[in-house]
């Protein structure tokens, strides 16, 4: 049986849950039946060194988006229509079978593709973009053949925001390596608590509501231990909070490759997003049999069930997320009483979340394609 060649878009391999889901997902992939090609059309990353071992082909546009610097982003659209034109010939010389992309860039760039070439888009984000980008994504998407969101919530966005027929959205939950997570739990009785954030340091995450709520903990003479880790553009307004409001009980980690060694750190997961298609780091956290803290948004509603799962907040709610973390505080043997059932409930639907599984999903998806 002839390979189905398969080309991954990406924009980059930067430090995010949809650059380590996509990671993932490529390394599940049957390679007897799959002839797979990785492309980034915004440069490299971190995590470029562990998507090369996958031994699979790469092909980069070379020159970086950079947002926070303005010389590099202006240089990056400057060069953006010859990479399009390299990458646009690297696949029509690869011959695809099916181009998968994620994010809105590469959703994009599926425009100058050859139109009998098969595209897969899958959705992330529950997030509005510029005007001129909006357009530009909604003919791309009603040009995709297949559309996979990672959530219901992702999927009415996409009709709402988009414009996008249901009858063309797949929901597939994001999958992990649940083996791996398991490790990483807590006896009842090694509950400190420490608590701790896995997102990136950008607005839409929500830490400067997490932090207002910490500095009134503060001021009611509690002190908390946190971790936030992760970077982005906020990281320096984050720092001078600290400094200023003298929160040294909040660790800053900066991006790990790997979160192994929180996980088997942490009990409680905090996640304060004020918009979220579904935290791949939420799945990840419940798997590791921690307690969730998180708003009350996106995919994350789907699955937690407020007091049940974990306890969702109002977002941008500073005070909403300080009553929770305080009921934590004072309510030790329900909060882990509520940790173990959420745990019990993952357990339980592991096929959803399992990212064997959700390889298996893609690849019936990519072959009834090809029909």
């Amino acid at each position: 049986m002839k390979k189905i060649k398969l080309v991954f878009v990406l924009n980059n391999f930067l430090i995010g849950g949809v650059e380590k889901f996509l990671l993932d997902l490529i390394e599940n992939f049957n390679r007897e039946r799959f002839d797979i090609r990785i492309v980034t059309i915004s440069g490299s990353g971190p995590l470029y060194e562990k998507y090369k071992n996958l031994n699979l082909p790469i092909f980069s546009s070379g020159f970086p988006y950079n947002p926070s610097s303005v010389i590099k982003k202006i240089i990056w659209w400057i060069c953006a229509p010859y990479n399009i034109t390299r990458l646009s010939l690297f696949i029509k010389k690869e011959k695809a079978d099916i181009v998968i992309s994620s994010m809105y860039k590469a959703d994009i760039f599926s425009l100058f593709l050859p139109k009998k070439t098969k595209t897969v888009s899958i959705q992330h984000d529950i997030a509005k973009i510029n005007p001129l980008f909006r357009l530009l994504k909604i003919i791309a998407l009603k040009r995709t053949d297949q559309i996979i969101a990672i959530s219901e919530s992702a999927k009415n966005f996409l009709g709402d925001y988009f414009s996008i027929k249901p009858s063309k959205i797949k929901v597939i939950f994001n999958g992990i390596n649940f083996e791996k997570f398991l490790r990483f739990q807590k006896r009842d009785s090694d509950w400190i608590p420490l608590f701790g954030v896995v997102a990136r340091l950008e607005k839409i995450k929500g830490h400067f509501y997490l932090l207002k709520a910490l500095k009134k903990l503060k001021e009611n003479g509690k002190f908390p231990k946190f971790l936030f880790i992760g970077d982005g553009k906020e990281r320096k307004k984050i720092e001078l909070f600290l400094k200023t409001n003298d929160l040294k009980n909040v660790k800053m980690i900066g991006a790990k490759k790997e979160i192994d060694d929180i996980m088997k750190k942490i009990d409680i997961f905090v996640l304060p997003s004020l918009s979220e298609g579904l935290g791949i780091s939420l799945i990840e956290a419940l798997t590791s049999k921690k307690l969730i803290i998180a708003s009350d948004v996106g995919g994350i509603k789907e699955i937690i069930k407020k007091n049940t799962t974990g306890l969702l907040t109002k977002p941008s709610d500073s005070k909403d997320i300080y009553k929770a973390i305080n009921w934590v505080l004072e309510n030790k043997d329900e909060a882990i009483e509520m940790r173990n059932f959420s745990f019990e409930w993952i357990s339980k639907n592991r096929n959803l979340f399992d990212i064997k599984k959700t390889a298996e999903k893609y690849s019936k998806i990519f072959e009834e394609l090809l029909i």
